[in-house]
């Protein structure tokens, strides 16, 4: 296989990157995972600055999904591990790629929807203002900065703003199944914060159809078409395994069990719009949380 179909990915082993992973090879990809190593045997390490840049050369492609996840009870320690990881991580990958001779036509990296902020009236496309206010804004600002050393390098980057991936395999949904599967699920906080999510089947062809499309650059808002308030994400995940989802839980009880990882996650407002892939061409499978909910989890 030539190494004009060759892509370098990062998060190999992760939700979106196995299913990625499988994807690609099934289009006829060659895909090469580049793990962040810590015994200096290649790939790349964002603590001590080493990179296998050798292994860069000439691939069509590099999607980065690698990071520090941020599914934990943030202490002081995990807050520098999570920043660290996307911040240094990112810059390193993009510097190198931004010196390579023979540089791929695409990176493709991770970012989140927090971009805009934890709380927003508006619904936001990727033209809409951004904030740094809060841990995870200011994370996804250095992460998203850090990509600059490709994009000033001629290389098209792209950052997919991201939120809840719907998946029974993985992430949030497979956290919310158990207690939603015995009738103890419902809304969390008031129920009226709004929330932005994508099945992964979707994201999955979003990246894909990134990968090609030469017209796409910068932000991309890597959602849904469909907005809808956490009472609204628990009814339709009650309705579809047929169980009541009444039972809320507080605020206070989520800042105690989660601290800040539950108030800048869950008891975010924020309602992203995937203008710029709408607007592309790009279609959706599974654009509303019913169909999507049900694909993912096989009902």
């Amino acid at each position: 296989m030539t190494a004009s179909r060759r892509i370098i990915l990062t998060g190999a082993t992760g939700l979106i990157g196995s299913a990625l992973s499988r994807r690609l090879t099934e289009l006829g990809y060659e895909v090469i995972p580049f793990r962040s190593r810590h015994d200096g045997s290649g790939g790349f390490n964002h603590l001590t600055g080493q990179i296998d840049r050798a292994a860069l050369e000439g691939a069509y492609a590099v999607i980065h999904l690698a990071g520090e996840s941020i599914a934990q009870r943030w202490s002081d320690a995990a807050k520098e591990r999570i920043m660290a990881s996307r911040r240094d991580g990112t810059s390193l990958l993009a510097d190198a790629l931004a010196h390579l001779s023979h540089k791929p036509t695409v990176f493709i990296s991770m970012s989140g929807v927090n971009r805009y902020g934890l709380h927003r009236t508006e619904t936001l496309d990727e033209s809409s203002p951004v904030s740094a206010a809060g841990f995870l804004p200011a994370v996804t600002e250095a992460w998203e900065n850090a990509t600059q050393a490709a994009s000033e390098g001629g290389i098209r980057t792209v950052l997919l703003r991201t939120s809840l991936v719907l998946s029974s395999n993985g992430g949030g949904l497979q956290k919310m199944l158990p207690a939603f599967r015995l009738g103890l699920g419902g809304p969390i906080g008031g129920g009226q914060q709004r929330m932005s999510w994508i099945g992964l089947p979707d994201l999955i062809e979003l990246i894909v159809w990134c990968l090609d499309n030469q017209a796409i650059r910068g932000p991309i808002n890597a959602v849904a078409p469909q907005t809808v308030t956490q009472a609204e994400f628990a009814h339709t995940l009650g309705a579809i395994l047929h169980r009541p989802s009444f039972l809320p839980m507080p605020a206070w009880a989520l800042s105690i069990l989660f601290g800040q990882m539950g108030r800048e996650t869950i008891l975010s407002d924020l309602a992203a719009r995937p203008a710029a892939a709408l607007d592309g061409g790009f279609r959706f499978e599974k654009p509303d949380l019913a169909s999507a909910l049900r694909q993912a989890i096989g009902e």
